[in-house]
């Protein structure tokens, strides 16, 4: 893994300026140190920390390709391991875009508006990041609308299936975020979600309806956010209708700067409890 890392910055590194014209470099380094009721010691994780390349080149007739290869790494593992994130190449023109490739599914981004803490945490609700995926995505005016179908293979981060289908259709203006999505599995009942929220000058709310996939069993979370200066307050609360299983969290941050910033975390999922205080440095 380690000789794998250094050729990836290496080849990064080397490439001509030129070519790189029209590629960004990012990335993510999300840590955290924590504690957990009734367990000695304390505990250090990383979060989805990861490195990627995405872009586009202009083509002929007005068409557009485009790219995104995304890697993450794990901090506290010996190995520093690293998993495949979104990666994927498309094609862009006045009928939208197509990608093919690794990719989060529509399912499961549609309610990201309304989520407000800072951790990658969808909480109760389905998540999933899928390899051997079509999807296709185009916006008319303030409606976007995205497709997906995963060929096959096991889902990431959730329960899949193959030949998963997806649809998502979202409607953003102004402060306003609304959205509804539908996942079709061969086997199970068909998952849908209804995300609605509201971003005002220094505060945020949202909520979250799902059905889940395959088991047909309710979510619902509500969550909040709210900005003084560089200083937020953001909280989450959600509840398994059928299993009453529960998820609370509060979180208090601060802005260091361009990208960085600094939180505490309480989180209660009914039989865990912990706190975490963490730091996040984005480029």
């Amino acid at each position: 893994m380690k000789k794998l890392l250094a050729l990836a910055v290496a080849a990064a590194i080397t490439v001509p300026m030129a070519a790189m014209a029209d590629t960004t470099v990012y990335g993510k380094g999300h840590m955290s140190i924590g504690k957990t009721k009734d367990v000695s010691g304390m505990f250090v994780e990383s979060h989805s920390s990861r490195i990627g390349l995405k872009g586009s080149n202009a083509l002929d007739n007005g068409l557009t390709a485009t790219h995104q290869f995304e890697i993450g790494y794990n901090f506290t593992d010996e190995e520093g391991s690293l998993t495949p994130r979104n990666s994927w190449i498309g094609l862009k023109g006045g009928f939208g875009e197509f990608r093919i490739g690794r990719q989060t599914t529509p399912y499961s981004i549609v309610d990201d508006a309304a989520a407000f803490t800072t951790r990658e945490d969808h909480g109760l609700h389905t998540f999933q990041r899928v390899p051997n995926a079509l999807a296709y995505i185009n916006k008319f005016g303030s409606v976007g609308v995205a497709l997906a179908y995963v060929a096959a293979g096991e889902a990431e981060g959730g329960s899949g299936s193959d030949s998963i289908t997806n649809l998502l259709v979202n409607y953003s203006a102004g402060p306003i975020y609304a959205g509804v999505a539908m996942q079709d599995v061969p086997t199970g009942k068909t998952g849908s979600k209804i995300a609605l929220a509201y971003k005002g000058a220094n505060y945020g709310v949202g909520v979250n309806f799902e059905k889940l996939p395959g088991s047909g069993e309710k979510v619902t979370t509500v969550a909040g956010k709210y900005s003084f200066g560089k200083a937020y307050l953001a909280a989450q609360y959600g509840k398994n209708k059928d299993t009453d299983d529960k998820q609370k969290t509060i979180e208090l941050g601060y802005g260091l700067g361009k990208g960085t910033k600094v939180y505490y975390e309480w989180e209660d999922l009914k039989t865990v409890k912990s706190n975490r205080i963490g730091l996040v440095h984005k480029f």
